[in-house]
């Protein structure tokens, strides 16, 4: 267990100092050079454009062959990790922390000798056809949420997303774990977690029925149901599972809603939420229920319609945005809104990392070192994080001031290397070596295993491999 004096004190400083020695420990094998690593990274100026680069900056102390070694041979306590991360996590307010869950995918198209490559989606790695549907590596990220005018985000989880995984399975087992993370550490609030369509929300909400909070975008071709009538004196048979439906793309089908405010957004402008409490889809077998014992759940939950006035880019919007919210307590509608509204900070934070970060830039081609290198990444963010408090403001001419509880990533990143002279670093210095003799003369290796690309059908669970 990780507590508050694991990752420092109370001032800034000092918790950063802390958590980087955290940090340290949590790295099992080539420990230095994994932390170096991840030190280089929140120092370097300007965008990461490969490893070996790395290696040139100051705060690396040993050659670029131990960046490969690092990323190789090193290894990762990820649970502590994870702790770790959680134990640096904002208090949430009104007794609320959210947090948001998605999927960024690694590119990797012509990886062929690299395992474990899935079909994915990514518009950044368009084929020769245009297609923005390439293979690579997925990874599920969830990260906790901040308010106010700031797109900065908590990372709290990775897991990269295999053949045989499903990413109902991985989010359920990623939010056991930060629930019980939170109950280990003493924290009193409530989690909260966002997803976006692709997530089965239903599975989510029934799994951690009574103990988080579930909200997340409905797509507007689904239907719902109300709770059936009870039966009357006199009736015989069984008591309808179904009462009387709603379609969300058809609004003759919509009844009084049982909630209804109205707000002024400077974005969007007058919004209006609509919402329909005590709703539940009727489920069928397939997908996560298909191997479900007994009858299916009723899971009930809020269904909202938010109908907002216009763009924030300007335009008139193409309908209403649905949402689902299932939890231990009625939560507000604006508070569901708004903590919807929240998950697009994820977005900021993916970019930043990819961007920046240099996050999907190298090319490994085992996914086992995607994953340490995704870590370390994951690490460095969270030190520039912890940072902002106590860096200046280094603006070029042209920007405007910003206050550190507002200032952006890239603007912290460029007075780390001064920050990182405060805390100290817990790593060793390098030791003198001498260079091993090489590939003997005259030896050859094999061909290496060429493996297939898995293409999952999300309706049936089914796999297939294409060549």
């Amino acid at each position: 267990m990780i507590s508050v004096q694991d990752v420092g004190g109370q001032d800034t400083a000092g918790l950063l100092a802390g958590w980087r020695a955290g940090f340290h420990r949590c790295l099992t094998r080539r420990a230095d050079a994994m932390f170096e690593l991840a030190d280089a990274l929140a120092s370097a100026s300007g965008r990461v454009g490969s490893l070996p680069g790395l290696s040139l900056e100051p705060e690396f102390r040993r050659g670029h062959g131990s960046v490969y070694a690092a990323l190789t041979w090193g290894r990762i306590d990820q649970a502590r990790l994870r702790r770790l991360l959680l134990a640096a996590v904002p208090a949430g307010r009104d007794g609320l922390v959210w947090l948001a869950g998605d999927v960024s995918n690694w590119a990797r198209p012509e990886a062929v000798c690299s395992p474990q490559r899935l079909m994915i989606h990514d518009k950044s790695a368009r084929t020769l056809a245009g297609s923005p549907v390439t293979s690579g590596w997925p990874f599920a990220v969830m990260a906790a949420l901040e308010w106010g005018p700031t797109s900065w985000t908590a990372p709290v989880d990775l897991a990269r997303l295999g053949p045989a995984d499903t990413l109902t399975a991985v989010t359920l087992a990623a939010l056991e774990r930060v629930h019980a993370g939170l109950a280990e550490a003493g924290r009193a609030e409530t989690p909260g977690f966002v997803f976006d369509a692709e997530y089965d929300l239903m599975a989510l909400s029934h799994h951690h029925a009574g103990l988080v909070h579930i909200v997340g975008r409905l797509r507007s071709n689904q239907v719902f149901h109300a709770e059936p009538p009870p039966l009357q004196a006199g009736m015989r048979g069984r008591r309808r599972r179904h009462g009387d439906k709603i379609a969300l793309n058809k609004p003759d089908t919509l009844t009084t809603p049982d909630r209804a405010v109205t707000v002024d957004s400077p974005r969007y402008g007058r919004v209006r939420l609509s919402a329909w409490d005590t709703r539940h889809r009727r489920l069928i077998r397939d997908g996560h229920w298909k191997d479900h014992d007994g009858p299916l759940p009723i899971v009930a939950g809020t269904v909202l319609r938010v109908e907002i006035e216009r763009l924030p880019g300007g335009g008139d919007p193409a309908g209403p945005m649905w949402l689902w919210h299932a939890g231990p307590t009625r939560l507000d509608l604006v508070t569901i809104f708004a903590a919807y509204q929240r998950r697009f900070d994820l977005e900021h934070t993916f970019r930043f990392l990819k961007h920046d970060l240099g996050w999907t830039t190298p090319a490994p081609m085992h996914p086992d070192t995607a994953l340490r290198w995704s870590w370390l990444v994951l690490a460095a963010y969270t030190q520039l994080r912890l940072a902002r408090s106590v860096a200046r403001d280094l603006r070029l001419p042209w920007e405007k001031p910003q206050p550190p509880e507002t200032m952006s990533p890239r603007r912290v990143r460029r007075d780390f290397r001064r920050v990182r002279g405060l805390t100290g670093t817990p790593a060793n210095p390098p030791k003198t070596t001498q260079p091993g003799p090489g590939r003997p003369t005259g030896s050859t290796r094999p061909p290496r295993t060429r493996y297939p690309t898995h293409r999952k059908n999300s309706r049936r669970g089914k796999k297939t491999t294409t060549r």
